[in-house]
């Protein structure tokens, strides 16, 4: 598997053992009502295994007693629907962006309800998706003129995002997870090689920036779903005494 630089230290990784030690010392306090809900995000490009992590993650949760729910992005929503129908119709990519942003401003209001309601949420895709897509698809434009597109779009987001508790990152090798998006049908505009590459590397950029991220790097999809757990493990924490 061919590595890429990663921020030091927030390398998602966890054996069995350590994560069966975890659950030892947490397992006997799932009884949290009453406590706001946490909201973690998983990310990386298609193909990395996101969606089977994210009902891993959502299974974990609700057999630790936590109420737990799973969102994606786009949504199911009006704005959503009307991406998922024009994606593949060659649009202006800022039109693209700004759809993805008034997907997301709709998608944030629903999240801090669920959330103020004691809920857990976990989400399949969120802000640094628009940053990593969208911003490569600009950099062509814009870095002739020094500007850097995955910079503006983080920031220009911002009033209409909510800062994860959890942000997990899966960093796969590019050529395999086109090659397992291709075994599900005709690959969509955003599942190139040399864009692809160029996502995956925005991504990582982002999350030099970003507190609250973790990196997972393996292309095992079970050491995967065990470094989520653990993290999410350790954002549960002992319940108070």
């Amino acid at each position: 598997m061919q590595k890429r630089d990663a921020p030091e230290g927030d390398i998602g990784s966890i054996s069995d053992e350590d994560l069966d030690e975890l659950l030892s010392v947490t397992e006997a306090d799932a009884e949290r009502e009453g406590e706001p809900g946490r909201f973690i995000v998983v990310e990386g490009i298609d193909g990395t295994g996101k969606s089977h992590v994210v009902g891993k993650l959502l299974e974990h949760l609700k057999g630790r007693g936590i109420q737990a729910m799973g969102t994606s992005e786009p949504t199911e929503s009006s704005v959503g629907r009307l991406i998922k129908g024009v994606i593949e119709l060659g649009l202006d990519p800022y039109t693209e962006l700004f759809l993805f942003i008034a997907d997301r401003a709709d998608h944030t209001r629903w999240i801090e309800s669920r959330l103020r309601e004691g809920n857990w949420i976990v989400c399949d895709r969120y802000a640094l998706s628009s940053a990593a897509y969208q911003g490569t698809y600009l950099e062509e434009e814009w870095e002739p003129r020094g500007k850097d597109p995955v910079a503006w779009i983080m920031e220009l987001q911002r009033p209409w995002w909510r800062a994860p508790d959890l942000t997990l990152l899966i960093v796969d090798d590019v050529e395999s997870c086109l090659s397992r998006v291709s075994s599900r049908g005709t690959p969509t505009k955003f599942e190139k090689v040399g864009y692809l590459r160029r996502v995956q590397d925005n991504y990582i950029r982002i999350a030099v920036t970003m507190e609250k991220v973790v990196v997972v790097d393996t292309p095992d999809l079970e050491a995967i779903v065990r470094a989520a757990t653990f993290q999410v493990e350790v954002l549960i924490g002992p319940k108070p005494r």
